[in-house]
């Protein structure tokens, strides 16, 4: 091959690699670019820990607040960690066969569920979550706020919302509990819709870092 053909050939494979880097940034970006302009990551706020039995458990602790209050969106409505500074709280990991709890303060308004599917708990440990130490197997849908659903694992508990004459940094309590299977990444999100656009499910409800999240079981 001449030197000519050799360059072109060198000139490919590198065009080729440009487009290739490219296209991996642009999935990256798609899938984790940061809610807050920082990390992702909310395992500040899952503790570990191993029963008398033998099983493996984890707690998570969540907020809902009405406004991040921080970063490019701060006027947009999102999970946190309950630590200071604020982080997101919606990309952790958890461990295999592991029993979960997940404890919410929701400090988010009420916002009627169009499907009243999506009022029962499912998914859970005896299919049941509690909201301010309240045993509920489902709950009405006037009192929705958001729903904390992962499809893969069949797992959906509706969040209560505060009402329209709550106290300043009122806040609903709601606490559940749900069993991880084998390894794998596990999306999360909420259903009802609670976003921009026409249907509701743009803006908060479609990034992650914000309605929607990622668990890694390992």
């Amino acid at each position: 091959m001449n030197e000519r053909g050799t360059k072109a050939v060198v000139w490919t494979s590198v065009g080729t690699l440009v487009v290739i880097g490219l296209a991996a940034l642009f999935v990256w970006l798609l899938l984790w670019k940061p809610a807050y302009g920082s990390q992702l990551t909310a395992q500040s706020a899952v503790s570990l820990g191993t029963s008398p039995t033998g099983q493996k458990t984890a707690t998570v602790h969540l907020n809902i607040v009405q406004q991040v209050g921080v970063g490019q969106h701060a006027d947009w409505l999102g999970y946190q960690t309950p630590t200071n500074p604020l982080h997101p709280g919606t990309v952790f990991n958890l461990p295999a066969h592991a029993l979960v709890t997940v404890i919410v303060h929701n400090f988010d308004s009420r916002t009627a569920l169009r499907n009243t599917f999506f009022t029962l708990v499912q998914g859970t440990v005896g299919n049941v979550e509690y909201v301010n130490g309240k045993k509920m197997p489902l709950m009405s849908p006037d009192l929705t706020s958001h729903t904390f659903t992962i499809p893969d694992l069949g797992v959906s508990v509706p969040m209560e919302g505060i009402p329209n004459n709550a106290a300043p940094n009122a806040f609903e309590t709601i606490k559940f509990t749900f069993k991880t299977v084998g390894p794998g990444r596990y999306r999360w999100q909420c259903i009802v819709p609670c976003g921009s656009g026409l249907y509701g499910n743009g803006g908060p409800m479609s990034e992650i870092g914000y309605m929607s999240g990622v668990i890694t079981v390992t």
